[in-house]
């Protein structure tokens, strides 16, 4: 007769939480305006305590300790467990289950898996997807022992990382497949402002180049462009986008389409589950429509609501986030909608140095970025909240 096989323990939680970034730690402070008692753990995937993203390609590489970044938890009744990646999700038993095996009870769930990059679909294993804090100190060696990197995509990741190695003295090639730095946001002239500044930064610049291939060759990586030009470099780091992580709750029959959907209290259509962050997609009141946002300041507001929610509050969420960036010595913040496609009217205080973009749709505006204009995100929200026709000569007078 076989041995019977090892009785599984069940850890049993109150609060659970799988996701380890600013979501899960707002959340957790939700959930303890409310109760300050019940058992509280989070799941994350990494190998790392609870931390911000953003500096990783923004503040890490300027003046930013590195001890900044760590969200730190002084509660005893919350318990983080690293490298415990969640596989599978059932909702009707309440339980989780984890890829080295370990069962896990709750009552209330919070989903805060953010979101993962694209991956290119070239053979080189060594090419870098930026996203998490192994990502940084992994280049940050590199940057230490080597001088040469390509940046693939000049998006949000790859228009910062470009900057962040250029103002540490690396060479640094930058290749976009569309028109610049910025395309999928600002409008052509600030595209090409901005491919102009790269470049006076010392970024080689290829716009409009699309890349055939990437292969490692003698601890080098050869990049070959649609041209037909290779380029060698010692790393190459990709930008090219991020997906929702929201396998885990449609295979558990949550509903799913771009990210996990919620509903004003951030439920997912199974009872007792909510979704924050990145990978949620939540009704925007003052947009009037569903919308996805990949940025701290909804992780963080977010995460505090679901919190609340999961405790016994009864809050919708009805915030309009931020976003922000750092572009060498240009920064910005956003609000609403920020889309090339929209048509969009810029009032420059000083011409590419300091001004306002409104992103408007029917002459309603949409989406307000504030180039190098500081302090002003607040009015930017309440004039989106308003959803007026606004005509375009009184864009001078707003902000």
């Amino acid at each position: 007769m076989k041995a019977n096989k090892e009785r599984r323990i069940m850890n049993k939680f109150t609060y659970l939480i799988i996701g380890g970034g600013s979501t899960a730690y707002a959340a957790i402070q939700g959930i303890r305006k409310h109760d300050k008692q019940g058992s509280i753990a989070v799941l994350s995937d990494e190998k790392f305590a609870l931390y911000k993203r953003p500096p990783l390609s923004k503040g890490l590489w300027k003046d930013t300790p590195l001890d900044k970044i760590w969200l730190k938890l002084n509660d005893e009744r919350v318990t983080v467990l690293v490298d415990h990646r969640v596989v599978d999700l059932d909702p009707k038993r309440k339980i989780v289950k984890t890829a080295n095996g370990e069962e896990f009870q709750y009552k209330k769930l919070l989903i805060a898996t953010g979101v993962a990059p694209r991956r290119l679909p070239f053979s080189d294993p060594d090419i870098m997807y930026y996203r998490q804090y192994s990502d940084y100190l992994k280049l940050r060696e590199m940057s230490e022992k080597h001088d040469r990197f390509a940046v693939i995509g000049a998006g949000f990741v790859g228009s910062e990382i470009a900057a962040a190695l250029a103002m540490n003295k690396k060479q640094v090639v930058q290749i976009e497949a569309g028109a610049g730095i910025g395309r999928m946001v600002f409008p052509p002239d600030i595209v090409q402002y901005l491919n102009e500044y790269y470049q006076a930064k010392g970024v080689q610049l290829h716009v409009n180049q699309p890349v055939k291939d990437i292969e490692k060759k003698e601890g080098n990586h050869r990049i070959i462009l649609a041209s037909g030009q290779d380029i060698v470099v010692d790393g190459v780091i990709a930008g090219v986008g991020v997906s929702p992580q929201s396998q885990l709750a449609e295979k558990a029959g949550i509903t799913v389409s771009n990210g996990i959907h919620v509903n004003s209290y951030l439920e997912t259509s199974q009872p007792d589950i909510f979704a924050a962050g990145d990978v949620a997609a939540f009704h925007s009141p003052a947009l009037d429509k569903t919308i996805r946002l990949e940025h701290i300041d909804n992780a963080e507001h977010m995460g505090q609501i679901a919190g609340e929610n999961m405790a016994g509050g009864n809050l919708e969420y009805d915030y309009l986030p931020m976003f922000y960036s750092d572009l060498f010595d240009i920064g910005y913040e956003a609000v609403g909608l920020i889309d090339a496609q929209l048509d969009t009217q810029v009032i420059w205080h000083e011409p590419y140095k300091k001004g306002v973009l409104y992103y408007s749709q029917d002459n309603i505006i949409k989406g307000i970025l504030l180039w190098n204009v500081w302090d002003m995100v607040d009015v930017a929200r309440e004039i989106i909240k308003e959803q007026k026709w606004v005509n375009k000569a009184d864009l001078k007078n707003l902000i």
